[in-house]
């Protein structure tokens, strides 16, 4: 466990997922923007307000919201991992989810931190669905902003192609410096070996350390020349050189690499790994 990046959970196959404290702070400070937008707005019927409780009141449960919509949505992706439901989906059930205790929270607020029996009917359903409406919404807007959320484990379901028996052999690493190098810390081992998306960082690899990048995935490999590579799957790239073995376990196949990464492969990436002779 890496506690420099913050490590706050583990996925259904076993991989260690991280949200680094830094990340959170974006998203939260991307949330109260929203708020101040919607604040200053006033949809809904809370243009009435006064304007210093409407700002609060906007920053106030968008934030609340962030920290419910966001583990469920975490959830989702555990969920859509694990029998392999269609992302939007997932996402749809999750906002459904999570709008639900956001919304009891909101109408126990605007009764005066009180029950009253008269919200809980039409007005409720309508509240509810205005919850699920936002938080869908910046659902939309941070997927947009910053890119997918997490790598997706993708299976050869339909097909199982038998690979042929690799024999391990010492990997041929050649140190070589890449323009991604300068956007490392000093003394990051050279050569690199894969890059992996987690959240929305690139995690560099080397056999001896791992970094994290704030940057996507297609600018990394952009500067990795001149290294061979190529790209396995949704969320990972591999050296050549880095190579071991190759080996499957089920219906999934990795790649295992010097420094003992296993980097999984999608399946749309099978036949051009063994046209070009990688595996």
């Amino acid at each position: 466990m890496d506690r420099r990046d913050g490590v706050l959970g583990v996925n259904m196959s076993g991989n260690v997922r991280r949200w680094s404290v830094r990340w959170i702070a974006v998203e939260l400070l991307v949330m109260a923007l929203i708020g101040l937008v919607f604040g200053f707005l006033g949809p809904f019927g809370t243009y009435a307000m006064p304007v210093a409780l409407r700002l609060a009141y906007w920053v106030g449960f968008i934030i609340i919201g962030y920290a419910i919509f966001r583990p469920v949505s975490i959830s989702a992706g555990w969920l859509r991992e694990s029998i392999a439901m269609p992302f939007w989906t997932a996402e749809l059930l999750a906002t459904a989810i999570a709008a639900l205790p956001l919304t009891f929270l909101i109408g126990f607020a605007m009764s005066g931190m009180r029950f009253d029996p008269s919200l809980w009917g039409d007005r409720f359903l309508l509240l509810y669905l205005q919850c699920a409406l936002i938080g869908f919404g910046i659902f939309l807007f941070m997927r947009l902003l910053f890119g997918p959320d997490s790598p997706e484990t993708e299976s050869d379901a339909t097909q199982e192609t038998k690979l042929p028996e690799m024999t391990p052999e010492p990997a041929k690493i050649v140190p070589v410096q890449t323009k991604l190098h300068d956007r490392l810390s000093p003394g990051f081992p050279s050569p690199i070996t894969a890059l992996g998306v987690e959240d929305h960082y690139v995690r560099v690899h080397s056999a001896e350390r791992t970094e994290m990048l704030l940057l996507r995935l297609s600018d990394a490999i952009g500067e990795m020349a001149p290294i061979e590579g190529m790209q396995v799957h949704r969320s990972w790239w591999v050296a050549r050189d880095a190579i071991v073995t190759s080996k499957r376990d089920g219906r999934n196949l990795y790649l295992s690499l010097s420094g003992g990464l296993d980097v999984p492969v999608s399946r749309a990436y099978v036949t051009k790994l063994k046209q070009t002779g990688w595996i």
